[in-house]
């Protein structure tokens, strides 16, 4: 993998940026954060999940279509073409793994538990340690969170709120979180 991650032929891509889409090619994320979703045939953006750093992405590993994949942050990424998968087992087991906690999350049954989880999720996955707790340094909206957890934006507000009265979250600016206890 190493050999993967140190080839020049990383791309860059801005917040909001698509990574293209293809049958036989993967992306590994080399840094940054990338969210895969779906549009439902209502017209509903239905999330799948959020990747990072040394996870592979890509419509191969995903049954849904349409399938795409949106940069929540500035990413790097190294297009992995079908004859390199071999080289990439050990994160696609991961890859199945982090799908397998998302499902977890989403199977609780409390929507303040969901949010709880999937904010401890994010925190261990894309946080970074400072001072006061673990950061998820990436804009997030509670509107995003709300299709991530299936609730609505209202109900993840008032829950984030309640967090941040409690002391479990502190919200210094709108495009961050940190929790407190991790």
């Amino acid at each position: 993998m190493q050999t993967l991650l140190k080839k020049p032929t990383s791309l860059l891509f801005y917040p909001g940026d698509e990574l293209p889409q293809r049958t036989n090619q993967l992306w590994l994320i080399v840094r940054g954060v990338v969210k895969s979703y779906t549009i439902s045939e209502e017209g509903a953006s239905i999330t799948l999940g959020f990747w990072g750093a040394e996870d592979l992405v890509g419509e191969p590993l995903s049954r849904v279509v349409p399938h795409h994949l949106k940069c929540m942050s500035q990413v790097e990424a190294i297009a992995i073409s079908q004859a390199q998968w071999e080289t990439v087992s050990k994160n696609l087991l991961y890859h199945a793994q982090q799908t397998q906690q998302l499902m977890y999350i989403l199977r609780s049954t409390r929507i303040a538990k969901r949010l709880w989880l999937l904010l401890k999720w994010m925190a261990g996955k894309f946080g970074r340690e400072i001072k006061p707790g673990k950061l998820i340094d990436f804009k997030l909206t509670h509107q995003e969170l709300a299709d991530v957890l299936g609730t609505t934006r209202i109900t993840v507000t008032k829950t984030l709120n309640q967090f941040e009265r409690e002391g479990l979250i502190i919200r210094p600016k709108t495009q961050c979180i940190i929790l407190r206890r991790y």
